[in-house]
């Protein structure tokens, strides 16, 4: 009941915010809360629910392709189990996207403008970090007192309930305001699919339907505004007057084309040894231009383009007759070419495959439901409706690399929206599996990204940030070449596209040209892992300084015992990916690949005299030996190496499911959404994050372990993974109803919320949401069970 009074209290703070002319009391009413109607606006009794979930819901659209209305509170605020703030971003979000561009969309109205084809920025930064700025105001010039009324942002018309309907989909986020003078606002953001690997429009339409449903002629103004702010994200948190480098905007009009245009130039603010704009760097030094154009669809529209400041806006005046609807609209976005001309080019090419038949769910439905799966033959509505809304985040994720020259798609969340870094590597070919079904294109695309991170000897760059610049780092992560080996054998196995394995591919880094075919990487990346990560005393994969984990070694240093710690995991996954890799390399029959697989087979085959022999006659696989005496998930389960030790072939079903028995019992069942890290922690501090929180990446390699023996039991458990069922357990919480951060924790500690490991002054600033895994691992597991 707590977390319900929360909710109806924010939701009267929203009220208010939102009413011109307040006069309202929360009073006690047949025990319910009521809030009495005020003399604004039109805004009707709002009571409470008495349950507490009804934050929305879902539906689908004519098209088929699923819709989220959002009814929950603006400013959003719930407490935890314990009567605390769960502290959960206050303005939720959808993202909208393609290839060339990101937009994530809030229940507010405010949007974010992110480009990522050189270095992550958003385009539209406020002062807040992780937030935009954009203003949406409509007058009415009829009134006697003429006021703007705010239909964006924390602070606005946006806010109240009673008057707005907020709908996100596939492609498209949809505002629909009922004002006063019975006038109905619709404002709705479409976003056009990319058509192939590393293209796409980096811009986007705002559409603005006006309906007059009184009886008085009403003359109107509506305005569009956006600040021109290109801030890099790995560069938010520090002061302006402290960054190494400022971006600038330089505005400029074409009045009669109705485009305003922010070219964004940049100055140094310390001493930097510049390189060209061609050459990684850490820094951006050929950042995107921003621009705004006005599009009449009715000639009785009048607007004008302008530009203020670091303000872009655009204005239409329209007079509308009782029962007239008028339309228009304003295109958006990250500037392809340079100057006006080019602009129009891009907008031109936007609008060419625009239906406005479809309008009420996007210009681009059509568009958009071609580029996802036809799932319309499943039955279960649930797993239709969240794996239609995966791929769809997939594709608005998935970006293009101007480095690289590939498209990849990014893990997400803190990292790329907070951070600014793409990594790790490992994540994005754990992202890439399902398109090996959905889109091999752009799979394939995530491989060859992945590779051109490679060093001559194999080693695989952790990821990069800026422009293609890989930072020195402190992990020397020993599973790239075990995620990579995974990946590549699946998109082989699935696709038969068995000729990648001749293909050419450029090394590390990119500007040197060098290249060598992809089958010799595959060779260099067996050798790394055999040679340079080695194996410990036990006959176990080292795990140098990090494996999955990379804060595995909390409070031991590496520098003492890199030489002998062990993981449990790499070594399973050598066990469990080793044989489809060599099947794949078979299949393709390539005489080239004969003694690589005799190498791989003679590997695996020792591995399993060494794993096996540690595991002994015990019902779940240790975690990692550090040295002879620091030994860790002896005798606590650890989720890490399970789902690949039930992956392995060799291993008799009826010890798999005497052994999934035992670890579900212990990390599974006492838990209502998913399978935790940890039967109980193992350093002793709080049991959240990787040492008990519940890891998307890590829960459904068990499920797909589990369907080696019980198909139907991982189909359970894919249930259990849902977004379906997270709402059901948690619906005070947004985060993890139709995205969610890479982590959620367990029933161990904060439950069903994730863990504050970015240091920050305000949690609520966090970027936290659409990381990749919660996304891509069911749908890769969908279509896996389903094969």
């Amino acid at each position: 009941m707590i977390a319900a009074i929360a909710l109806c209290v924010s939701n009267l703070y929203a009220h208010e915010l939102a009413c011109n002319d307040v006069s309202q009391a929360i009073v006690a009413s047949g025990g319910k809360k009521v809030m009495t109607h005020c003399r604004g606006l039109g805004c009707s009794p709002l009571i409470e629910k008495q349950n507490d979930s009804a934050i929305g819901h879902w539906s689908f659209s004519s098209k088929g392709l699923p819709v989220y209305n959002y009814t929950g509170p603006i400013p959003f605020y719930a407490l935890d189990k314990d009567g605390k703030d769960a502290k959960l971003p206050e303005d939720p979000f959808f993202l909208l996207g393609n290839y060339k561009m990101a937009l994530v969309t809030h229940t507010s109205g405010i949007f974010q403008l992110f480009t990522a084809q050189r270095a992550w920025a958003r385009m539209n930064a406020a002062e807040q970090p992780n937030y935009g700025w954009n203003d949406a105001t409509i007058v009415f010039k009829n009134d006697k007192i003429i006021n703007k009324n705010q239909l964006v942002g924390l602070h606005s018309l946006a806010t109240n309930n009673a008057i707005v309907q907020r709908n996100f989909g596939v492609g498209f986020a949809r505002y629909t305001y009922q004002l006063k003078n019975k006038i109905t606002c619709t404002r709705i953001i479409s976003v056009k699919p990319s058509p192939k690997i590393n293209e796409g429009n980096s811009s986007f339409i705002v559409t603005v339907v006006l309906t007059n449903n009184g009886k008085t002629t009403q003359e109107l103004a509506y305005s569009e505004r956006m600040l021109a702010t290109f801030d890099l994200n790995g560069l938010q948190y520090t002061p302006k007057q402290k960054r190494p480098i400022l971006y600038i905007p330089q505005i400029g009009i074409d009045a009669e084309k109705k485009i305003a245009l922010a070219d964004i130039t940049y100055k140094t603010n310390t001493l930097l040894q510049l390189s060209t704009k061609d050459a990684r760097f850490i820094y951006d030094l050929n950042p995107a231009s921003l621009f705004m154009y006005s599009s009449n669809t009715q000639g009785k529209n009048n607007s004008v383009v302008t530009a203020q400041n670091d303000t872009l806006a655009t204005e239409i005046n329209t007079l509308l007759k009782p029962g007239e609807t008028t339309t228009f609209h304003i295109v958006i976005g990250v500037a392809e070419g340079k100057g006006f001309a080019a602009v129009q080019k891009q907008v031109d090419d936007l609008w060419s495959e625009a239906d406005n038949k479809t309008l009420n769910e996007g210009l681009f439905a059509d568009l958009w439901k071609n580029k996802l799966p036809d799932l319309s033959k499943e039955k279960n509505e649930v797993l239709r409706r969240e794996m239609l809304w995966n791929a769809h985040v997939v594709e608005a994720s998935a970006k293009y690399s101007e480095y690289y020259k590939e498209t990849f798609i990014p893990q997400g969340t803190v990292y790329s929206y907070h951070f600014g870094d793409n990594i790790s590597n490992r994540d994005h070919l754990q992202a890439a599996l399902p398109a090996c079904y959905t889109n091999p294109a752009l799979a394939k695309s995530c491989i060859r990204y992945v590779i051109k991170h490679s060093e001559a000897d194999g080693e695989i760059k952790r990821g990069n940030s800026g422009f293609g610049y890989s930072p020195p780092s402190l992990y020397k992560e020993s599973d790239e070449q075990l995620f990579f080996f995974n990946t590549i054998a699946e998109y082989l196995l699935i696709t038969k596209d068995f000729g990648f394995l001749k293909e050419n591919v450029t090394y590390y880094p990119a500007e040197n040209g060098k290249m060598d075919l992809l089958l010799n990487f595959l060779k260099k990346y067996f050798v790394y892992l055999r040679d340079e990560v080695g194996r410990g005393p036990n006959g176990l994969v080292k795990i140098l300084n990090s494996d999955w984990s990379d804060s595995f070694f909390e409070e031991y240093s590496p520098n003492r015992y890199s030489w002998s710690a062990e993981s449990h995991l790499n070594s399973a996954m050598v066990l469990s990916i080793f044989p489809k890799l060599t099947e794949a390399l078979k299949q393709s029959k390539m005489p080239e690949a004969d003694a690589f697989v005799d190498a791989l087979e003679a590997y695996r085959k020792s591995m399993e005299q060494s794993f096996m022999k540690d595991l002994g006659d015990r019902k779940f696989s240790a975690r990692s030996y550090l040295n002879s005496k620091l030994r860790f998930g002896v005798d606590n389960v650890c989720v890490e190496p399970q789902g690949y030790l039930l992956q392995i072939p060799n291993l008799p079903k009826e010890r798999k499911q005497e052994m999934y028995a035992y670890i579900k019992s212990k990390i599974l069942a006492p838990e209502p959404i998913g399978a935790r890290t940890r039967e109980k922690t193992l350093w002793g501090g709080k049991a959240e994050g990787e040492d008990g929180g519940i890891w998307f990446s890590l829960e459904y390699p068990l499920l797909l372990g589990v369907a080696t023996f019980d198909k139907q039991e991982a189909e359970s458990l894919l249930m259990k993974f849902s977004f379906q069922n997270y709402a059901k357990q948690y619906p005070q919480y947004w985060v993890g109803q139709w995205t969610a951060a890479d982590e959620v924790n367990s029933t161990l500690y904060r439950e069903g919320l994730y863990a504050f490991w970015v240091s920050v002054p305000n949690y609520r600033q966090v970027f936290q949401g659409y990381c990749s895994h919660p996304h891509t691992w069911p749908l890769f597991c969908y279509f896996k069970l389903r094969e």
